[in-house]
């Protein structure tokens, strides 16, 4: 009868210790695709052309032209993320390097404008990141 204790206490511990859970909270599953899941949709959108505007040996904006490829008009937020040397734009993640394009109708493209919160020198480019989000 012992043997049976031992092992049901066995059981019961790499059970709850696979699970991550304590003893007295049931485990959960999460539903991938289920509706408790969250949804990323295929971007609408191509990046065209991006363009650096260099004054000096530093980069004082950078226009990024998007093309829209939904059928119907939409507004993005665009931005971008540049490490040049040991300096990054937008360290504190306050998205100020990021600009706004007009309403772009299908198949069209539009242009947003994004200035550098810091001074970028344009030599010591190490890589950039570009995001964007659909506002409207």
């Amino acid at each position: 009868m012992k043997i049976f204790l031992l092992i049901g206490i066995m059981i019961l511990t790499v059970a709850t210790v696979g699970f991550g859970t304590m003893l007295n909270s049931s485990p959960s599953v999460h539903k991938i695709g289920g509706n408790d899941n969250v949804v990323v949709t295929k971007p609408t959108i191509d990046i065209t052309n991006i363009q650096s505007h260099v004054q000096g040996n530093s980069i004082d904006y950078t226009d990024i032209t998007v093309k829209n490829n939904d059928s119907v008009s939409h507004t993005y937020k665009i931005c971008m993320i540049v490490k040049a040397g040991t300096s990054i734009s937008d360290t504190g993640g306050t998205s100020t390097d990021c600009g706004n394009t007009s309403s772009i109708s299908s198949s069209n493209t539009g242009t947003a404008r994004v200035n550098f919160s810091i001074q970028l020198t344009a030599a010591n480019i190490d890589y950039s990141n570009i995001s964007i989000q659909q506002i409207s």
